[in-house]
């Protein structure tokens, strides 16, 4: 595959702009991880300012978008501590350095993220622990609001890790609380669960949780059986939870790679896992997807393509047969390249070549990066390389059992000569059939009197969030140099119809090819006297609509 540098044409606080180089999808994730448990990825040390802390977010939103990037998942609850005021919770040690106080001068982390994510036409995935309770019992001073002091009878202990008991009732509920709160308050675009369920049997098995079975389980069931169960009800119920409270939200959890090996089970995956996220985690995520609970997987398929027992390639097509229908974005890596032990990550091009396989790959609809950091570091070259790979913007996939409804396009669309550029309008779109408004813009273009080919991400210029009514390109001030189409996307990125912006009255009408006379007669002839009508239209079979004003 060739590779093309990505070039920023114009970048403001609120818009990127493209340029036009080489073919990919035009809708894929491009997400990256932003952990902020102990500082790793944000803020930068937990001694920052808040100010010192918006202005590295904003840093990091800027660094990720110029290489493609259109979705951060940021950890907004990492240990039952957020990361936002929260009535039930208290705030993350990692905005002050002690946990339940907030960052100094007060403000609202997650708003203020989320409002600059989507003013750069991102999307915001709130990033969740459910479980996980205190990461080291001996070193982590909890405040006395805490969990883990207020309900010590949900806490489950595995050495110095203590979770919240999935098997207890009332703590599942608890945690539902947790999402519900931060659902209802905040405008994020997914909620995000990561591997996290029951600890990983780094140290033996767990026996902590054997008197809540024998209270708990249901008839002969085993205790493995149990614990999956658990989890089971735990995903269906915040299934459930956000079907009624906010049915367009998307639901994506991030596995250990690995649901089972082929060896246990004739559905598994070709690999040879030491633990997985069936038999050792007690997450059934095929059974998720299979019943329709989650809206995306993002397997964590950390390994190179060149590791002997759980190699990249085959782990990420079984992943791609067994996601019934549902997203799947590949996880990667990006922190083990040059720095694992595993010989394959000391090759810069492994990470590329993961890359151009899941793109090739039928059903995996995007990437995941982790972390942060990593690519901020430009670790093995990494963040280079996505400079090249993506090198024109995507839109986010498409999700029609969340919502298929199209949003209405821009409203009186126009084109004029402005002070430093071509300036093109546009009023609001009308409300859609669903209820639903355009979140953003797709601004496409092109040369040579052609209709640009809405198809073609190469052709898209900018993607302008949807407060934005107008935008100036200034490559030019000369009217006929390029030709514009103007689309709006809702929140899930349904694209309207794409419309032609029409010059003011007190211009010349200059259409180019081929919009001949023929055409603009065939068009007056056609539309009502009315100031602005639309005319629905095919043109070279790409399904235009296309806007003229009459008087």
């Amino acid at each position: 595959m060739r590779q093309f540098f990505f070039n920023i044409i114009f970048l403001t606080a609120s818009t990127l702009c493209f340029s036009q180089e080489t073919s990919v999808q035009k809708r894929e994730f491009r997400g990256v991880w932003v952990a902020t448990l102990n500082a790793i990825d944000w803020p930068y040390s937990e001694k920052d300012s808040a100010d010192q802390q918006k202005e590295d977010f904003i840093s990091l939103l800027d660094f990720h978008q110029k290489r493609g990037i259109n979705a951060v998942i940021v950890q907004v609850r990492s240990s039952a501590d957020v990361i936002y005021p929260s009535n039930i919770e208290p705030w993350s040690s990692s905005l002050s350095g002690k946990m339940g106080e907030a960052p100094k001068p007060f403000y609202d982390p997650l708003a203020f993220m989320i409002s600059e994510t989507h003013k750069r036409g991102m999307e915001f995935h709130a990033w969740v622990n459910p479980f996980r309770a205190v990461t080291n019992i001996q070193s982590v001073k909890v405040s006395s609001d805490h969990v883990y002091k207020r309900h010590p009878e949900w806490i489950l202990k595995y050495h110095n890790l203590a979770i919240l008991n999935p098997g207890i009732p009332e703590a599942r509920k608890y945690i539902e609380s947790v999402i519900e709160e931060i659902i209802s308050n905040y405008d994020i675009d997914a909620l995000h669960f990561d591997d996290y369920f029951y600890p990983y049997p780094d140290h033996g098995e767990i026996k902590a949780d054997r008197a809540t079975y024998r209270k708990y389980r249901v008839g002969n069931e085993s205790i493995r059986d149990w614990r999956r169960a658990n989890v089971n009800t735990f995903i269906e119920d915040i299934h459930a939870l956000i079907i009624e409270k906010r049915p367009s939200l998307k639901f994506g959890v991030s596995p250990y790679g690995v649901w089972r090996n082929e060896r246990d089970d004739q559905n598994g995956s070709p690999t040879r896992s030491g633990y997985t996220s069936y038999d050792h985690l007690y997450a059934d995520v095929r059974l998720w997807l299979q019943n329709g609970w989650i809206d995306y997987v993002a397997p964590q398929a950390y390994q190179s393509t060149k590791h002997r027992n759980i190699p990249f390639k085959e782990l990420i097509t079984w992943w791609s047969n067994n996601s019934f229908g549902r997203h799947l974005y590949a996880g990667h890596a990006t922190y083990r390249v040059q720095t694992s032990l595993e010989k394959g990550w000391r090759d810069n091009a492994e990470m590329p070549s993961q890359l151009y396989h899941t793109r090739s790959s039928e059903n995996i609809h995007g990437s995941v990066f982790y972390n942060s950091t990593s690519l901020l570091y430009n670790q093995g070259g990494m963040a280079d390389s996505l400079k090249n790979i993506y090198n024109v913007p995507a839109l986010l996939p498409l999700m029609p059992w969340i919502d298929g409804t199209n949003p209405n396009p821009p409203e009186k669309p126009s084109i004029a000569v402005g002070e430093t550029g071509i300036e093109l309008k546009w009023q609001n779109a009308l409300v859609a059939e669903d209820g639903d408004l355009a979140t953003s813009y797709v601004i496409y273009s092109t040369t040579g009197g052609k209709l640009p080919n809405i198809d073609d991400p190469r052709e898209i210029l900018c993607i302008v969030p949807g407060n934005a009514s107008s935008y100036i390109d200034e490559r030019s001030l000369d009217l006929e140099k390029y030709t514009y189409l103007i689309s709006a996307l809702d929140r899930i990125h349904n694209e309207s119809e794409a419309v032609l912006p029409v010059y003011p009255k007190e211009q010349n009408v200059i259409l180019p090819a081929p919009f001949n006379e023929e055409m603009i007669v065939e068009l007056n002839d056609a539309i009502l006297k009315t100031t602005w009508e639309v005319v629905d239209r095919v043109v070279d079979n790409q399904g235009i609509t296309m806007i003229k004003e009459v008087n």
